[in-house]
């Protein structure tokens, strides 16, 4: 992607229900794999986008929930729907990249990254995300996965250009406990989720080509939609809940 297509790129998810796959019911079901009676007064959410999970969380677990993401609008969006679930109250916006650690605070009860860590790399969040924790604390994340040791041509050939990290499941495993996090739990992210997000993109994706002509980020979209529907059996997300020792 060139660095003139990153606004068109936000500006495509502004308008989209989700800004990557995911669902009410998936955010719900990777809360149940943190410990019982877990204390959650502070939150931490990264790569929040326009709030579909943030909501969930200040719902369902009452806490005081830092909303971080590096774009204004999403942000903006968020405090708006906040408001109208009448838990405004409970979420404070913060526009920072989640890789800057100095702004983000710690001591955090709960850190949340629902389809956020391979903008930065998943080891990498992984190192930075720790010390946000308290001794004790739970850090859930979801990657893009492979979920077969072959892949599709099409499909390795498309993540190798635009996220050449990716590993396996039990790669990812690993790569947790070896950052120092004890493994709660891990689930895939189902197909409806995939489908639903991408249907979401396809009203705002063919009004950004009639505002700005077709360019290469549109193009790419589209194709990764394409590669979803024909080799989605083959690559996924993974959610893992992991802890830190107390």
């Amino acid at each position: 992607m060139q660095d003139d297509d990153l606004p068109l790129l936000f500006e495509l998810f502004e308008s989209t229900p989700r800004q990557g796959p995911g669902s009410v019911a998936s955010t719900h079901r990777a809360l149940t794999l943190l410990p019982d009676g877990m204390r959650i007064e502070r939150v931490l959410d990264l790569g929040c986008g326009t709030g579909a999970s943030t909501l969930v969380l200040a719902e369902d677990t009452g806490a005081q929930i830092t909303a971080v993401d590096i774009h204004p609008p999403f942000l903006e969006t968020l405090r708006g729907r906040a408001a109208e679930r009448g838990v405004a109250g409970r979420i404070t916006t913060l526009v920072a990249d989640m890789s800057d650690t100095d702004v983000l605070g710690d001591g955090y009860d709960l850190v949340w990254a629902e389809g956020s860590a391979y903008n930065i790399g998943f080891t990498n969040a992984l190192r930075l995300w720790r010390p946000l924790l308290r001794p004790g604390g739970c850090l859930v994340v979801s990657e893009l996965v492979w979920f077969t040791a072959e892949p599709a041509a099409r499909a390795v050939e498309f993540f190798t250009e635009h996220y050449p990290e990716m590993g396996d499941e039990a790669q990812r495993l690993g790569d947790a406990r070896e950052a120092g996090y004890e493994v709660l739990g891990s689930f895939r992210l189902p197909p409806g989720d995939w489908h639903a997000y991408y249907d979401g993109v396809d009203e705002a994706l063919q009004d950004a080509v009639r505002r700005h002509g077709e360019r290469e980020i549109y193009a790419a979209t589209r194709l990764e939609k394409e590669i979803y529907a024909a080799c989605g059996d083959d690559y996924g997300y993974v959610c893992l809940a992991l802890r830190v020792p107390e």
